[in-house]
């Protein structure tokens, strides 16, 4: 083979895996031979066949790659192939290349130019000509594209429909429609672009795509599919051998807007209570606090209150229950198999929790009677309880989650009492009563599932000591010598914050939401697949909804600390049934936004083996105050209900000034309603009822239960699978196999029966018979995803199964979650060579892919040192997350301690390339124990020897230190050498500050047990050492564990600057040794207590070792160091304070100073703690509060922690999440910690906030009176808040649908940024999650057209300058030559005039790709190349401005408006 010709491991790999157990495969005639022509260029043409040929290989298409144009395109080459593909950027061909590769089309070969091929050769119009067009431009998005007619009917499209992916938008030019036919077309505006299409040349054809810019496409299943037809049409094979794949189907959500049902509306009444209704309302403008409110709405009736409600049209809302039949506040819902509702209701709740059999809470049942769609008979099934939060059923009766216990509840003689009460388990915390136990649902694989916010669990479940907060939990129910028993426990994963709603998808996809800015979540991969790979864990999930606002229909919004979105977020059900339309199928969740006073409904889109969701419609909504909706579910009928807590005060906390907390933590106010309760019904007008459906399961026989599992309504088919189980006959399986036998698919590609079949053959422990195994290896090739997703999740985890899962195409799946499931399956099957092979070319094919990934990696690590051993026969280009795959994998091996395996690893890495064995190196020396050494053979001592001379320098230090600890006395006696090798690095003026660093870190940990190379690192850094190598160099310091290094610290400090200092001091910090140290220099005086931060000296009385807690109490308290245990008195002592005025400047400093590190502030510090952005709303009595009382009204997730590991670690901060295996802590620093649980000593939780007591002896009166000031400021200039106004994210596609074009701006970080003297404020996108920028309308794109014309931004202040940072548009001039009004600016006075300032492109507006300057505009900023501008709007009026309008003016441009800025008049 040519040397120019790639071997591509992974597609040997995967040919190696796919031996035939496919019937289509044996379909295949003589395997298909060709030639994959890419270039070095930008597109990385060896990677991206890295992901495609693999999966070509397994459908019996050889192809092999090369970059060599000369060796490929020659009449000989080309004689011997099928097919040539091209996929470069290759700009000239020569006149004899040309004839060649036209004589070969000509000829019968089949020619395949892809993506970027379309702008190859173009200086050769009949190569041109050939491809059919010729590349013009392009935007990016993630889209999808359509058929063409004549698409419709090509035999190459035949079971075929096109995926979704981020790509380049493709526009072409000098189209040739001589023997072209169109396939596909992406919408550009108005227009179709021809996409994918085919041509005849002579007896040959042509075949292009413009998909395929990166590894989003090529890692794609729906691509490779595409490329397998298009090989076969242009090579002429038969195309039925070719899978199906049906692509996404999506249909709008935004067709169903909610509008007001009922215009015969009574007017509010409102009543004066006092001082009592705290004041957070949302000032438009910086540093405004409006007077406290005492005008209370008066609730309404049920009957008057319904008519407040708006739904979409064709739907209507009816009132099912309501007070006095309800007799407390109902908090949560569930049906039993009879369809009838049951309700918990409660009068405790928030702040009066009673003890056991004490308290005044009650579970009712609510039954329709007569049909009428109204309840008119209510049963009391359980009294004495205290807030019950959630309950679902179970063997008969109810499972309930009253915390501290989950209790089951029975009725046995056929009443409807319960005269069974047995607590299940105990241990949830009562700390919190907002913040505990909720959502219980039967999961679809028989467990039972709920979530938890921060007051968490500590108890024991199942026989095991168990605790968690905050996330997703499962456990299992089964009857154990005629008893109800929880048998089993799982907690899943950790989400973001305060937790309420759990919700599944009919594939059995579990989904869910959090309180406060994160209402809608995917939860993936669970915790136990992280659990069992030593050294690896989890991270905390972070919300799939691309915004967390909602959008009310009145501004009578009242929230605490969050404002304008979802800051009490409720459940996550997804519509299960058929009722609705088919918009809803599947698809849409519902999330209760209480302090909204709406349901917000949430379209769930697949993205790669994830999910991402938008909001773009309510299911409903009120402008009562008091409607106050907290559940949404999918009842017996097909309808969603909904729970109306119908309070006006709804949120828990934080504690207002002048309220106290109560025992629930909730702050006490007599405003909160305990009698008022609605239950609603919002069903569709359209809907036809299906009489085939069941209306009742009570006494159902064993067939009509499996009939019941085809219905159209989740609802019947979850009580039907329990019942089948709970029952545990077995002679139902030749039924249930029937089932699953029958294929029959639905309108949205589901066959549920199917689904729920195989999860009560799972249930009734069936899985192992041997008929039964048969049905479910042949379901692994059944046409829904969903059906194979759930029989790989419920395959024994044994080799038969694995053998069946290798043989089947669920690692090629269209379907991502078939692939993720296949992958965790392999994390837990045993580990084999084959196992090892799927998982290397899983891993390179869906590097893209997070969760598929870390599937990917779980299965790695499985399959241990098979897979590693195969990582090192890799060759390059080697996927990214095969390399991360490969490290995390070494070190899961080394923490076994296992000597055999390392030698065999050895052995393997003498021929591993340099990047594979820097990552074998870095996994091992992270996890091998520092004090077990192995007994080295002779022939490993020599590969090590061997192995250290082929290393990087880079990597040569780490196998240095392994082979110390191992015992090799070859490689050992390099040590000083390396050593002193690393050191003149470190200390290299002339070294960048990473490398220096790196150094630093590996002197460290191969000199671990030597002080004298702490001291001479130290000694390296001098007065001309840039800052952040200094840092470096010092914190690696914390790897030590040299005798006395706290000493070497302490005496290097003396010749550091305050910032060093401050570094030193926090490497001494993090051992109890060198801590020790510390101390007693204070107390010597050689280090002053002010050198230490107040959340330290926090920290040291709270440290996990007693010695140093009572040392640093001693030497803390020496001088009245020691905050005052007595909070109030302190408060009061200061609270002159808030009637001062104080400095600004002043209090920026101290802020900086003292608050930065955990809080940001318009921009500026670390996210750890609350954002104080907008704090003037809040006045300064309630600032100073929370500065002075953190501990007073603390939310359990903002809590300190101390860890002590077994390595003499300490670790201080907020717990972030935690799993079976690790904890993740943020420290003061803001800087995110993970300690594994086998490494720790001890972990302390405390009851005081992170943030900590005593700020008063940080700063003077005169502190903190500038502190209030620079909090509550507006200064001259007063940025005005966009976020209410803000259309767009500007970190997606602006232009264009997608993540990654040039049509974005991002900048590398969102802090204020001055233009001149002026300061604009960014709003931060939290990724691409926030809006943050106003977009308005125009007609080109795919964005702008769905933008709206105008927008309005409250402003409220007179104004002598406008200031916009904007000036920039989407084909703005120059694109648009004309000097046409891009926009104008509208300004809405106060007597009720109006002022218009127009702006116009060419003069005011330019284009935003790259600068171009404008007369009437400067240029201010450049984010990533994309340029923004300043604009100047001088009002000719002094009245105030009550608003400003921003107006899209009559042109094509699409204005951006990235931030506003008022300037004030003129001091007089």
């Amino acid at each position: 083979m040519n040397k120019k010709h790639i071997s591509l491991i992974p597609a040997i790999l995967l040919a190696c895996v796919v031996c035939g157990s496919t019937s289509i495969r044996a379909q295949v005639r003589a395997p298909l031979k060709l030639q994959f022509l890419g270039d070095k260029g930008h597109h990385q043409p060896a990677r991206r066949a890295a992901e495609l040929l693999p999966a070509l290989s397994q459908r019996g298409i050889d192809v092999q790659y090369s970059d060599d144009i000369s060796s490929v395109l020659n009449a000989d080459n080309l004689a011997k192939l099928d097919g040539l593909i091209v996929y470069a950027n290759i700009d000239r061909i020569t006149e004899a290349q040309a004839t060649a590769l036209l004589d070969f089309v000509t000829n019968g070969g089949g020619f395949l130019p892809l993506h970027c091929a379309s702008f190859c050769f173009r200086n050769n119009e009949e190569i041109v000509a050939l491809m059919g067009a010729q590349f013009q431009r392009h935007g990016t998005g993630t889209f999808t594209v359509s058929p063409t007619n004549a698409g419709d009917t090509h035999p190459l499209m035949k079971g075929y429909r096109s995926f979704e992916s981020w790509d380049e938008t493709y526009v072409h030019t000098k189209h040739n429609e001589h023997n072209r036919t169109v396939l596909e077309y992406r919408r550009e505006g108005n227009e179709r672009e021809p996409w994918t299409w085919v041509r005849s040349e002579g007896k040959g054809r042509v075949f292009y795509t413009a998909w395929g810019h990166d590894s989003r496409t090529f890692s794609n299943p729906g691509f490779h599919n595409l490329i397998e037809r298009g090989i076969r049409w242009a090579c002429q094979q038969d195309l039925s051998v070719v899978a199906d794949f049906t692509g996404p189907q999506r249909e709008s959500l935004e067709a169903y807007p909610v509008q007001p049902q009922a215009s015969d509306k009574q007017p509010f009444e409102f009543v004066d209570v006092g001082p009592k209704i705290p004041n957070y309302a949302v000032s438009q403008k910086w540093g405004v606090q409006k007077k406290p409110r005492n005008m209370m709405q008066k609730p309404l009736p049920a009957t008057e209150s319904i008519k407040h409600y708006a739904v979409p049209d064709g739907f209507s809302i009816s009132l099912f229950a309501s007070e006095p039949d309800i007799g407390g506040k109902p908090i949560s819902m569930a049906w039993d198999e009879r369809g009838r509702l049951w309700i918990a209701e409660t009068y405790d709740y928030p702040n009066e929790k009673q003890p056991e059999g004490k308290g005044r809470d009650r579970i009712r049942i609510c039954e329709d009677t007569d049909n009428d769609g109204k309840a008119d008979k209510f049963t009391i099934f359980a009294e004495q309880l205290s807030i019950p939060t959630s309950m679902a059923f179970s063997h008969g009766g109810l499972i309930v989650h009253q915390a501290p216990d989950t209790l089951f509840l029975k009725d046995t003689d056929g009443d409807d009492v319960a005269d069974v009460r047995e607590p299940l388990f105990s241990g949830w915390s009562t700390g919190d009563t907002h913040a505990g136990p909720s959502n219980l649902n039967p999961g679809p694989d028989n467990w039972f599932y709920g979530m938890v916010g921060y007051a968490g669990f500590n108890g024991i479940i199942a026989g095991q000591q168990r605790s968690f907060r905050t996330g997703f939990y499962r456990f299992q129910v089964e009857q154990v010598d005629g008893k109800v028993a929880v048998t089993d426990f799982e907690f899943l994963r950790n989400t973001n914050n305060n937790s309420w709603g759990v919700g599944f998808s009919e594939e059995g996809l579990l989904f869910g939401s959090t309180a406060n800015r994160n209402p809608s979540e995917f939860m993936p991969i669970a915790n136990r697949h992280y659990e069992r790979v030593r050294g690896w864990t989890s991270s905390v999930l972070g919300g799939i909804a691309d915004t967390h606002e909602f959008a009310p229909i009145t501004d009578k919004v009242r929230q605490v600390d969050h404002h304008g979105g979802y800051t009490a977020a409720a459940g996550h059900a997804i519509y299960t049934a058929r009722t609705y339309p088919k918009a809803y199928w599947n698809r849409a969740a519902f999330v209760a936004g209480p302090t909204g006073h709406l349901v917000g409904t949430f379209a769930l889109t697949p993205d790669g083996a994830g999910y991402k969701s938008t909001s773009p419609v309510n299911l409903l909504a009120s402008d009562d105050e008091w409607a106050a909706p907290i559940m949404a579910e999918i009842g017996p009928d097909g309808n969603v209900w909904v729970i109306d807590w119908y309070n006006y005060i709804v949120q828990h906390n934080p504690t207002p000034a002048g309220f106290r907390n109560g025992p629930g933590n909730a702050y006490m106010t007599d405003l909160r309603d305990k009698k008022h309760g609605r239950v609603y019904r919002i069903t569709y007008d359209s809907s036809v009822t299906d009489a085939t459906e069941p209306t009742t399961l009570a006494g159902a026989s064993p067939n009509q239960l499996v009939q019941a599992l085809a219905s159209t309504n989740m609802f019947w088919r979850r009580h039907a699978q329990r019942l089948l189980v709970e029952a545990g006959k077995t002679d139902v399986t030749p039924a249930l196999l029937e089932t699953l036998n029958r294929r029959h698919l639905d309108p949205i590609n589901l066959d549920v029966a199917a689904i729920h079949a195989v999860r009560v053959l799972e249930g009734l422990g069936q899985l192992k018979i041997a008929e039964v195994r048969q049905a479910l290896h042949d379901a692994l090739s059944h046409p829904s995803g969903g059906v194979v997703r759930t029989v790989i999740e419920a395959l024994p985890r044994d080799e038969e199964s694995l053998n069946a899962l290798l043989s089947s195409q669920a690692f090629s799946s269209s379907n991502s979650q078939v692939r993720l499931s296949a992958l965790l399956a392999l994390a837990e099957m045993p580990a084999s060579k084959e196992s090892s092979q799927q998982v290397a070319v899983s891993l390179s094919q869906n590097e893209a892919d997070r969760w598929l990934t870390d599937a990917g990696i779980a299965a790695a690590a499985t399959n241990g040192g098979t897979f590693l051993a195969l990582a090192s026969q890799q060759n390059a280009p080697i996927a990214g997350a095969l390399l991360r795959a490969t490290e995390i994998t070494s070190e899961h091996v080394a923490r076994s301690a296992d000597g055999k395996a390392i030698e065999l690893l050895v052995k393997t890495l003498s021929n591993a390339s340099p990047e594979v064995s820097k990552r074998i190196l870095a996994g091992l020396t992270k996890g091998w124990p520092k004090a077990t050494s192995i007994e080295l053979s002779k022939e490993t001592d020599d590969a090590l020897v061997e192995l250290f001379d082929r290393l990087p320098a880079g990597s040569k230090g780490q196998l240095i230190r392994l082979a110390q600890i191992w015992g090799s006395e070859k490689l050992a006696k390099n040590a000083d050498k390396i050593a002193t090798a690393l050191l003149e690095i470190a200390g290299n003026e002339k070294t960048p500050a990473p490398a220096r660093i790196e150094a630093s870190q590996q002197l460290i940990t191969l000199m671990s047990t030597r002080r004298e190379s702490v001291a001479d690192l130290l000694a390296s850094i001098t007065p001309r050492t840039p800052q952040s190598a200094a840092l470096g160099m010092i914190d690696a310091v914390r790897g030590s564990r040299a005798p006395k290094v706290g000493e070497v610290i302490l005496e290097s400090m003396q010749q550091m600057t305050p910032a060093s200092r401050s570094q030193a001091i926090l490497v001494l910090l993090s051992r109890p040794e060198t801590t020790t140290s510390l101390l007693t220099a204070v107390k010597a005086r050689k280090l002053s207590r002010e050198d230490l931060s107040l959340s330290q000296q926090q920290s040291l009385l709270s440290h996990p070792a007693a010695d140093i807690r009572k040392l640093a109490e001693k030497v803390l308290s020496g001088s009245g160091g020691l905050p005052s245990p007595d909070r109030e008195k302190v408060l009061a002592s200061l609270m002159k304070v808030t009637e001062a005025t104080g400095n600004v400047e002043r209090g920026k400093a101290i802020y900086t100073k003292n608050c930065g590190n955990c809080h940001m502030h318009r921009g500026e510090g670390k996210k750890v703690g609350p954002d104080l952005t907008g704090m003037a709303v809040h006045p300064k009595v309630e600032l100073l509060t929370h500065i002075l009382d953190p501990s007073r009204s603390v939310e359990g997730n903002y809590r300190s922690y101390s860890v002590l590991t077994l390595d003499g670690v300490v670790v201080n901060g907020m717990l972030a999440s935690e799993t079976q295996t690790a904890v993740e802590i943020f420290d003061a620093q803001g800087k995110k910690q993970i300690v594994l649980r086998e490494d720790i000593e001890r972990l302390i939780a405390s009851s005081k906030s992170v943030m900590p007591e005593g700020f008063e002896k940080q700063i003077d009166a005169q502190g903190f009176t500038d502190l209030l000031e620079f909090l509550t400021d507006k200064g001259r200039f007063l940025p005005l808040p966009l976020e209410k106004a803000a259309t767009a994210i500007s970190t997606k596609g602006l232009f264009h649908e997608g993540d990654n074009g040039a049509d974005r701006f991002v900048f590398e970080d969102w802090s204020p940024k001055m233009v001149g003297e002026v300061p604009f404020q960014l709003i931060d996108p939290e990724g691409k999650r926030v809006a943050n920028l106003i977009l308005l309308n125009g007609p080109r794109g795919t964005m702008p057209p769905k933008m709206p014309k105008s927008v309005r931004v409250a402003c409220n202040a007179p104004a002598k300058t406008i200031h916009l940072l904007s000036g920039v548009s989407g084909w703005g001039f120059p694109a648009h030559q004309e000097k046409s009004v891009s926009m104008i600016v509208r300004l809405h006075l106060a007597n009720g005039s109006t002022q218009d300032h127009p702006l116009s492109n060419g003069l005011h507006f330019a284009d935003y790709i790259s600068r171009v300057d404008v007369p009437n505009s400067e240029f201010a900023l450049s984010a990533r190349g994309q340029q923004l501008r300043h604009i100047r709007v001088s009002p000719s009026t002094d009245q105030i401005i009550r608003e400003i309008e921003l107006v899209k003016g009559d042109d094509p441009t699409s204005p951006i408006v990235m931030a506003i800025t008022v300037e004030g008049p003129d001091p007089k």
